[in-house]
């Protein structure tokens, strides 16, 4: 049996063929999956409309289209870009605000990304890896497979490298300590949570689940059941 979780109406980002994004796009995602209000603007036609440059933390005197050049070129750091998120939520209607650490690599780690995604709660996931470096990808859903211990994430992709992941092998692929970001607290709409079971590899409407979060009761409600 193969029961999946996943978060859905999520777009993918996709990063391009010569930057070093992966990051913002990732957090683009995370952002307008608990915001959409914010989608129109990562359509901006100057870089200081954009939520995520024009909050990027930056040293003074710097400027905003230097710290941008040095995004593309080199990259940021997840706490800037943490920090960038929850400056982008300061002044809007609802609360939002989002967390950065570093994580172990055991099994509490991916069982506390799961808990995330059980609240309709998407979260930022960074790691290096000899055959991939500094990478950066959404985590929006789980599976489990019947008795097996393994823990499979389902990720959005900014390069489209993979769309599910096992934890105990990223802990061993792994060169540094792995990163998250997630949302401690959010008071408005979540993406919808779909629910299904596969058995002997055939997936049924019986066995399939879409759940809406309810804001003001704080908890998910059943919505017709989803066709497979």
């Amino acid at each position: 049996m193969r029961t999946t979780v996943r978060l859905t109406g999520i777009v993918l980002r996709q990063q391009g063929t010569h930057d070093s994004l992966c990051a913002y796009y990732s957090a683009a995602m995370l952002l307008c999956a608990l915001r959409p209000e914010f989608e129109e603007q990562f359509d901006a036609p100057h870089v200081g409309l954009d939520p995520l440059y024009a909050n990027l933390p930056r040293r003074r005197r710097r400027t905003l289209e230097r710290s941008v050049t040095d995004w593309l070129t080199s990259g940021v750091q997840l706490p800037a870009l943490c920090a960038s998120l929850n400056a982008a939520c300061a002044r809007r209607p609802f609360h939002t605000r989002f967390r950065y650490r570093k994580v172990p690599r055991t099994p509490s780690t991916a069982a506390f990304l799961r808990a995330q995604v059980d609240l309709g709660l998407p979260c930022m996931l960074g790691w290096e890896s000899r055959e991939m470096g500094n990478h950066t990808s959404l985590v929006i859903g789980y599976e489990r497979f019947g008795r097996s211990r393994s823990q499979w994430l389902r990720l959005l992709d900014p390069i489209r490298a993979q769309e599910a992941m096992e934890w105990g092998q990223l802990a061993r692929l792994a060169t540094a300590p792995i990163e998250v970001v997630w949302c401690e607290s959010h008071d408005g709409v979540r993406p919808d949570k779909l629910t299904f079971t596969r058995r002997d590899g055939v997936a049924s409407a019986a066995g399939a689940r879409l759940e809406r979060w309810e804001p003001r009761a704080a908890k998910w409600h059943a919505l017709t059941p989803p066709r497979i």
